[in-house]
């Protein structure tokens, strides 16, 4: 789910985006799922 939501969020996610999103643990996608909502740039997602 969370890369769904940064594709609709920011377009094509680069490979390392990609990555860090699958190999995060489950607190980690709990926090970013929580700040795209919000976030300007996919900074503001993984800061």
């Amino acid at each position: 789910m969370p890369l769904q939501q940064l594709r609709g969020r920011f377009g094509a996610l680069s490979p390392e985006t990609l990555d860090r999103v699958r190999s995060a643990s489950l607190d980690e996608l709990m926090r970013w799922t929580d700040r795209i909502l919000d976030a300007r740039t996919l900074d503001d997602v993984f800061g």
